[in-house]
Formats: C-alpha cells, structure tokens, sequence
C-alpha cells in the first residue's frame, strides 16, 4: 500500500508596505526615476531607437523608455527621430535622394551597421514581450493632421494585436494644451507628460494649473532651464518633474537638489542609482518558511511575477521530501536539476560574475527535471539562475499561491506529496 505523506509548507511570506490594491494602482513613475532616452545607449551608441537598445536596456534595469516617432515618406510610422542630414548622419547611413526613407529601406538597412530599426508596430510587439515596460512617446509635431497619423497608428496596432492593454502602459507626451485634446479623441490614454522643449519662455504657475486640473501629473524640462524656483511651482500642485537629457552624475544630483524627481539618460544606469542616495537593486526583502524554520530570502519581480535564486531554494528545502541536487552540463548547457539529490555549492561553474550591476537576461539554459527535459522560463541576474516561485512549486508537485490578509502579507501555501 502506498504511503502518502504531505508535508505542509508554509512557503512565502511577504512583508508589503502597502496592500496588493496599492501596488495595482501604481504609477509608471512611483519606481523609476530614470528614463531610457531614445530607448537607451547600447555600447557606444546612443539615440539608436532601435531593437538591440530596447533589450539592453531593459537587461540594465530600466522600465521606462522613451522612443522617438516619425513617418516615412509612404506614411509607416518609425521608431527614429527623424531624417534630418544629422541623424543620417550619427546613425552611419547615407542619404539616397529624398531624405525621407521608404519603409522598406528603414526596415532593411542597419542602424550604425549593427543594429535593427523599428516600426511602431515592432516595438509595441516588444511591449507585448516585455510586460513590465512603459514607454513615452516623443512624437515631436503638434499640427493636428500628424498628430492623429502618429496616435491613430499607435492605438489601430494595439488593437489588430489585440492587445489594447498595452496602451495603458504608453505615457503620452504632448507639446502644448491643444495637444491633449487631440490626442483623447483618439484614445482615452491615462498616462501624459508635458513635455516644454518646445515652449519658449513657459509660464510655471499656468502650466502647473493646467497639467493639476487635467490629470497631468508630469512635467519634462530641458535640465539646462531647471531653476529651483521653477519646480517648486510644478511640485506645489503635486507634479513630478523629470529633467532631460542627463548623462553626468553631478547634473543628475543637481536636478534632484533642485527638486526634480527623475531624469531622462542615455547612459546612467538602474545599477548607478546609489551614487545619488537611492536605491539601486531591483530586489526586494521577503521571508519563507520551510517546516516553520523561518529564513530571509530575496526576490525579484519580473513580468508581474515573483523570483527567486535556484540556488537558495535548494538551501531551503534540503532535508526535507522536496530536497534536490544541480548538475550543470557544459557540453548541452544544461541545468538537471536531481529530486532526492544532496545539494552542494555549485560554485563558479555557471559562471558567475558578481558584479552587482544586477543585469537580467532571459536565461539561455536548457532545464531538465530528473534528466527530462521542461519548458520553462527562468533569468540570469548578475550570472546567477531565478526561477518564478509557483514554476518551482508546480517542479515539485506542490501549489504555491498568494494571498493578502490584514496585516498587508502574502502568504503563499505549498505542500508536497510522495508516494
């Protein structure tokens, strides 16, 4: 007859400082004070817009960025900031007649011989991919005609995706008061930043006013133009106030002394953040419980779910039923992970790099259970391997679920089963 033990664990459970209701309500800004600027530098390169950009930046840290829009002469609307001599220029590409592309030569020639231009619609498939991002648009014109061009092509590609949610993670910047109008008899967007690059001689206290009586709660100013006084109208009515573009760490902790909340870069990174005071790791301190022994574990949210280190979950459940070993193979670029095993310290053989510059990728490991291979999706953070909690659960035949009770915890409940 076969024995059924079930082990009750009590697997997560997470000290939040507000209730879950809080964090769904939360602004793209609440956590990110840095801006990607035209999508993020990647190597030496900056204001790209392009594919590589968007995925480097996003591997640094970064959940907001902003991308530049403009159309190519048959109307496809591009992620480029536009086709002036200059950006041929810095983007190594030669002008050939019109300096307006087709769509079919901007989606065929490289950017800086390397990188991959990208269509609106591309880089709202890249939304549809990385679902922790926001994304702000700087569409540049503010005649009405193009303005509905650029917006119209946005909202219709979420639509035929069938993915009109992402719209809610697009924050819309517009130039001047008309422009909000325009724009919302497109799309009810709930996401607006005005942006007074284009504003000569802006009156603060009018603009404060307006963005606090039109759900604005946003102001963008060239960091040349940021005087204390100034900000202290827009941050009297509640707005933030994010300053571009920033590429030294003393203009980044003059703006902050100044009292701007944020800053668009090219080049400072998540991972820098310390240098001014703030925080810089994208994780955060829960604790878990395993047979009522109680340990401090750290987790990243990635994609709206919660992960954890391979390695400390197999720290955590040795000597119990649910205790496994890591094989790591070279030759296949395997992780077999052993149920019943003894784990040991792997040390440096995935090749771990410790920086602390918290670099996340989607891991290019093949994961096998017991030698059987599984489709699952883990990511390396600074070299090291997270699994999503209730995907290792469910590895081990348990259920992991979350739960708010009146303290503002999560509780999230595991049992295992053996035969």
């Amino acid at each position: 007859m076969k024995l059924k033990q079930i082990i009750a664990v009590l697997l997560t459970s997470i000290f939040l400082c507000t209730p879950v209701y809080a964090e769904q309500n939360k602004k793209w800004y609440d956590e990110n004070r840095l801006v990607a600027h035209a999508l993020g530098a990647i190597e030496d390169k900056k204001e790209t817009n392009s594919k590589e950009a968007f995925i480097h930046s996003w591997s640094n840290g970064y959940k907001v960025m902003e991308a530049d829009f403009c159309l190519t002469s048959d109307d496809t609307l591009v992620v480029r900031h536009d086709f002036d001599q200059d950006s041929y220029y810095n983007l190594e590409q030669i002008v050939n007649g019109s300096t307006e592309m087709t769509t079919s030569r901007f989606s065929n020639e490289k950017i800086n011989f390397r990188y991959t231009s990208l269509t609106a619609t591309q880089l709202l498939y890249l939304m549809a991919e990385y679902e922790d991002v926001y994304l702000i648009t700087d569409t540049k014109y503010t005649d009405t005609e193009r303005i509905q061009k650029q917006f119209h092509a946005i909202v219709n590609t979420a639509k035929t995706m069938g993915r009109e949610d992402i719209l809610d993670r697009i924050v819309v910047q517009i130039y001047n008061t008309e422009m909000l109008s325009t724009i919302k008899e497109i799309h009810p967007f709930t996401n607006w930043i005005y942006t007074l690059y284009q504003t000569p001689n802006p009156d603060y206290e009018q603009i404060a006013a307006f963005c606090s009586e039109n759900g604005v709660d946003v102001v963008t100013i060239n960091y040349e133009a940021v005087k204390k006084e100034n900000i202290q109208k827009l941050t009297a009515k509640g707005i933030k106030v994010y300053a571009h573009t920033v590429n030294r760490i003393l203009d980044f902790k003059r703006m902050l002394d100044a009292g701007c909340y944020g800053i668009y870069t090219d080049y400072i990174k998540p991972y820098d953040l310390d240098l001014v005071n703030m925080k810089k790791t994208p994780f955060w301190a829960g604790r878990m419980m395993i047979n009522q022994k109680e340990s401090n574990i750290n987790f990243n949210t990635i994609m709206g779910k919660d992960y954890m280190k391979l390695r400390d979950f197999a720290i955590l459940v040795s000597g119990t039923d649910a205790q496994f070993e890591i094989k790591y193979d070279s030759v296949t670029n395997t992780v077999n992970i052993i149920k019943g095993g003894v784990y040991t310290s792997i040390g440096n053989e995935m090749l771990l790099d410790k920086s602390q510059k918290y670099i996340t990728k989607k891991s290019n490991y093949n994961i096998a259970v017991d030698g059987t291979a599984v489709n699952i999706q883990c990511y390396t953070i600074d070299g090291d391997l997270y699994f999503n909690v209730e995907d290792l659960a469910k590895l081990f035949g348990m259920s992991a679920e979350k739960r708010q009770d009146s303290k503002g915890y999560i509780l999230a409940t595991a049992s295992i089963q053996k035969e």
